[in-house]
């Protein structure tokens, strides 16, 4: 499967690894594999590295289609922090469609370049602690 989940023990976020072409069934999957682990709560801060995603699958439809399966997990994923992890510049508009589309969520969105930049912002209360 192109999604892959890694729960980060240490810092305890969920890293989501999205490669290739995804399908928004796919997604679906990996949301409800997400809230119903037995490993991690479903409101886990998660981590999405697109890094490997190819986005020329990727249109208006595709991204309205995936917020409507993050609304079907609204609830279940509460106020967790979600940090979006690009270096593409050509991505970058698609990826900012999708936290427009999604600012009815419950779950904070933050776009980061790099993996330590991302991890501060989702680790931030546990290091403060």
């Amino acid at each position: 499967m192109p999604i892959k989940l890694e729960y980060n023990e240490n810092l305890k976020y969920l890293l989501i690894t999205a490669k290739g072409n995804p399908t928004v069934k796919e997604a679906d999957i990996i949301m409800d594999e997400m809230c119903n682990s037995d490993v991690f709560r479903p409101d886990v801060n998660s981590l999405l590295d697109t890094r490997e995603l190819l986005f020329d699958h990727i249109d208006i439809e595709y991204i309205q289609s995936f917020v409507t399966v993050r609304k079907k997990f609204n609830e279940a994923r509460g106020c967790a922090k979600v940090a979006i992890l690009s270096n593409s510049k050509l991505a970058a508009p698609l990826i900012k469609l999708f936290t427009i589309l999604s600012r009815d969520l419950n779950q904070k969105i933050q776009v980061f370049r790099t993996v330590e930049e991302a991890e501060l912002w989702l680790c931030e209360d546990l290091l403060n602690a």
